[in-house]
């Protein structure tokens, strides 16, 4: 699948724009069999620094469990971005068409007392009204082991960016 097979010309998709200030997601991890084994939220901050757009991730999981990313994402060309975060190896590539982002991406996703590496095959698609729905299918040795979903809304006012990540945990 491509992005253009499925893309559609409105609501034109750009992350810098649909991101920029808060956005809450709810989503689950789904097995290679369906089951779900974790449910979480992620409330998320996006802004501008220096060029660059940065995506500042909580997530909370259902069993109480923490976890917090930094994107910092830059657009290259007309169509693509490219962004790096801690537990992301190397760099995602991605490529939006119309309300359709495909992002590539690998990383250290910690499984139990270790940590496996795993391949990212994340798409988005804006829909109206401002809902972002999201499916990542999530790989390891080139099996396919689950996937995730997540739906995306968008908070009221646009923010600025958080001091640190101490005062952005006090706050949640």
């Amino acid at each position: 699948m491509t992005p253009e097979e499925i893309a559609r010309d409105e609501p034109r998709f750009r992350i810098e724009e649909y991101f920029l200030g808060k956005t809450r997601a709810y989503g689950v991890f789904e097995d290679r069999f369906g089951k779900i084994r974790r449910q979480f939220v992620v409330d998320i901050l996006g802004y501008d620094d220096d060029g660059t757009f940065v995506l500042d991730e909580d997530f909370l999981y259902a069993d109480g469990e923490r976890e917090q990313r930094t994107w910092r994402i830059r657009p290259i060309g007309e169509n693509g971005y490219e962004g790096t975060a801690d537990d992301i190896v190397g760099t995602a590539r991605g490529v939006v068409v119309g309300n359709t982002l495909n992002w590539h991406y690998q990383m250290d996703l910690k499984v139990g007392d270790g940590t496996w590496r795993v391949r990212f095959d994340d798409w988005m698609l804006l829909q109206d009204d401002g809902v972002l729905l999201n499916r990542a299918y999530v790989s390891r040795w080139g099996f396919q082991i689950g996937s995730v979903s997540l739906a995306f809304r968008k908070e009221d006012a646009p923010s600025q960016p958080r001091a640190d990540a101490a005062s952005a945990a006090q706050t949640r």
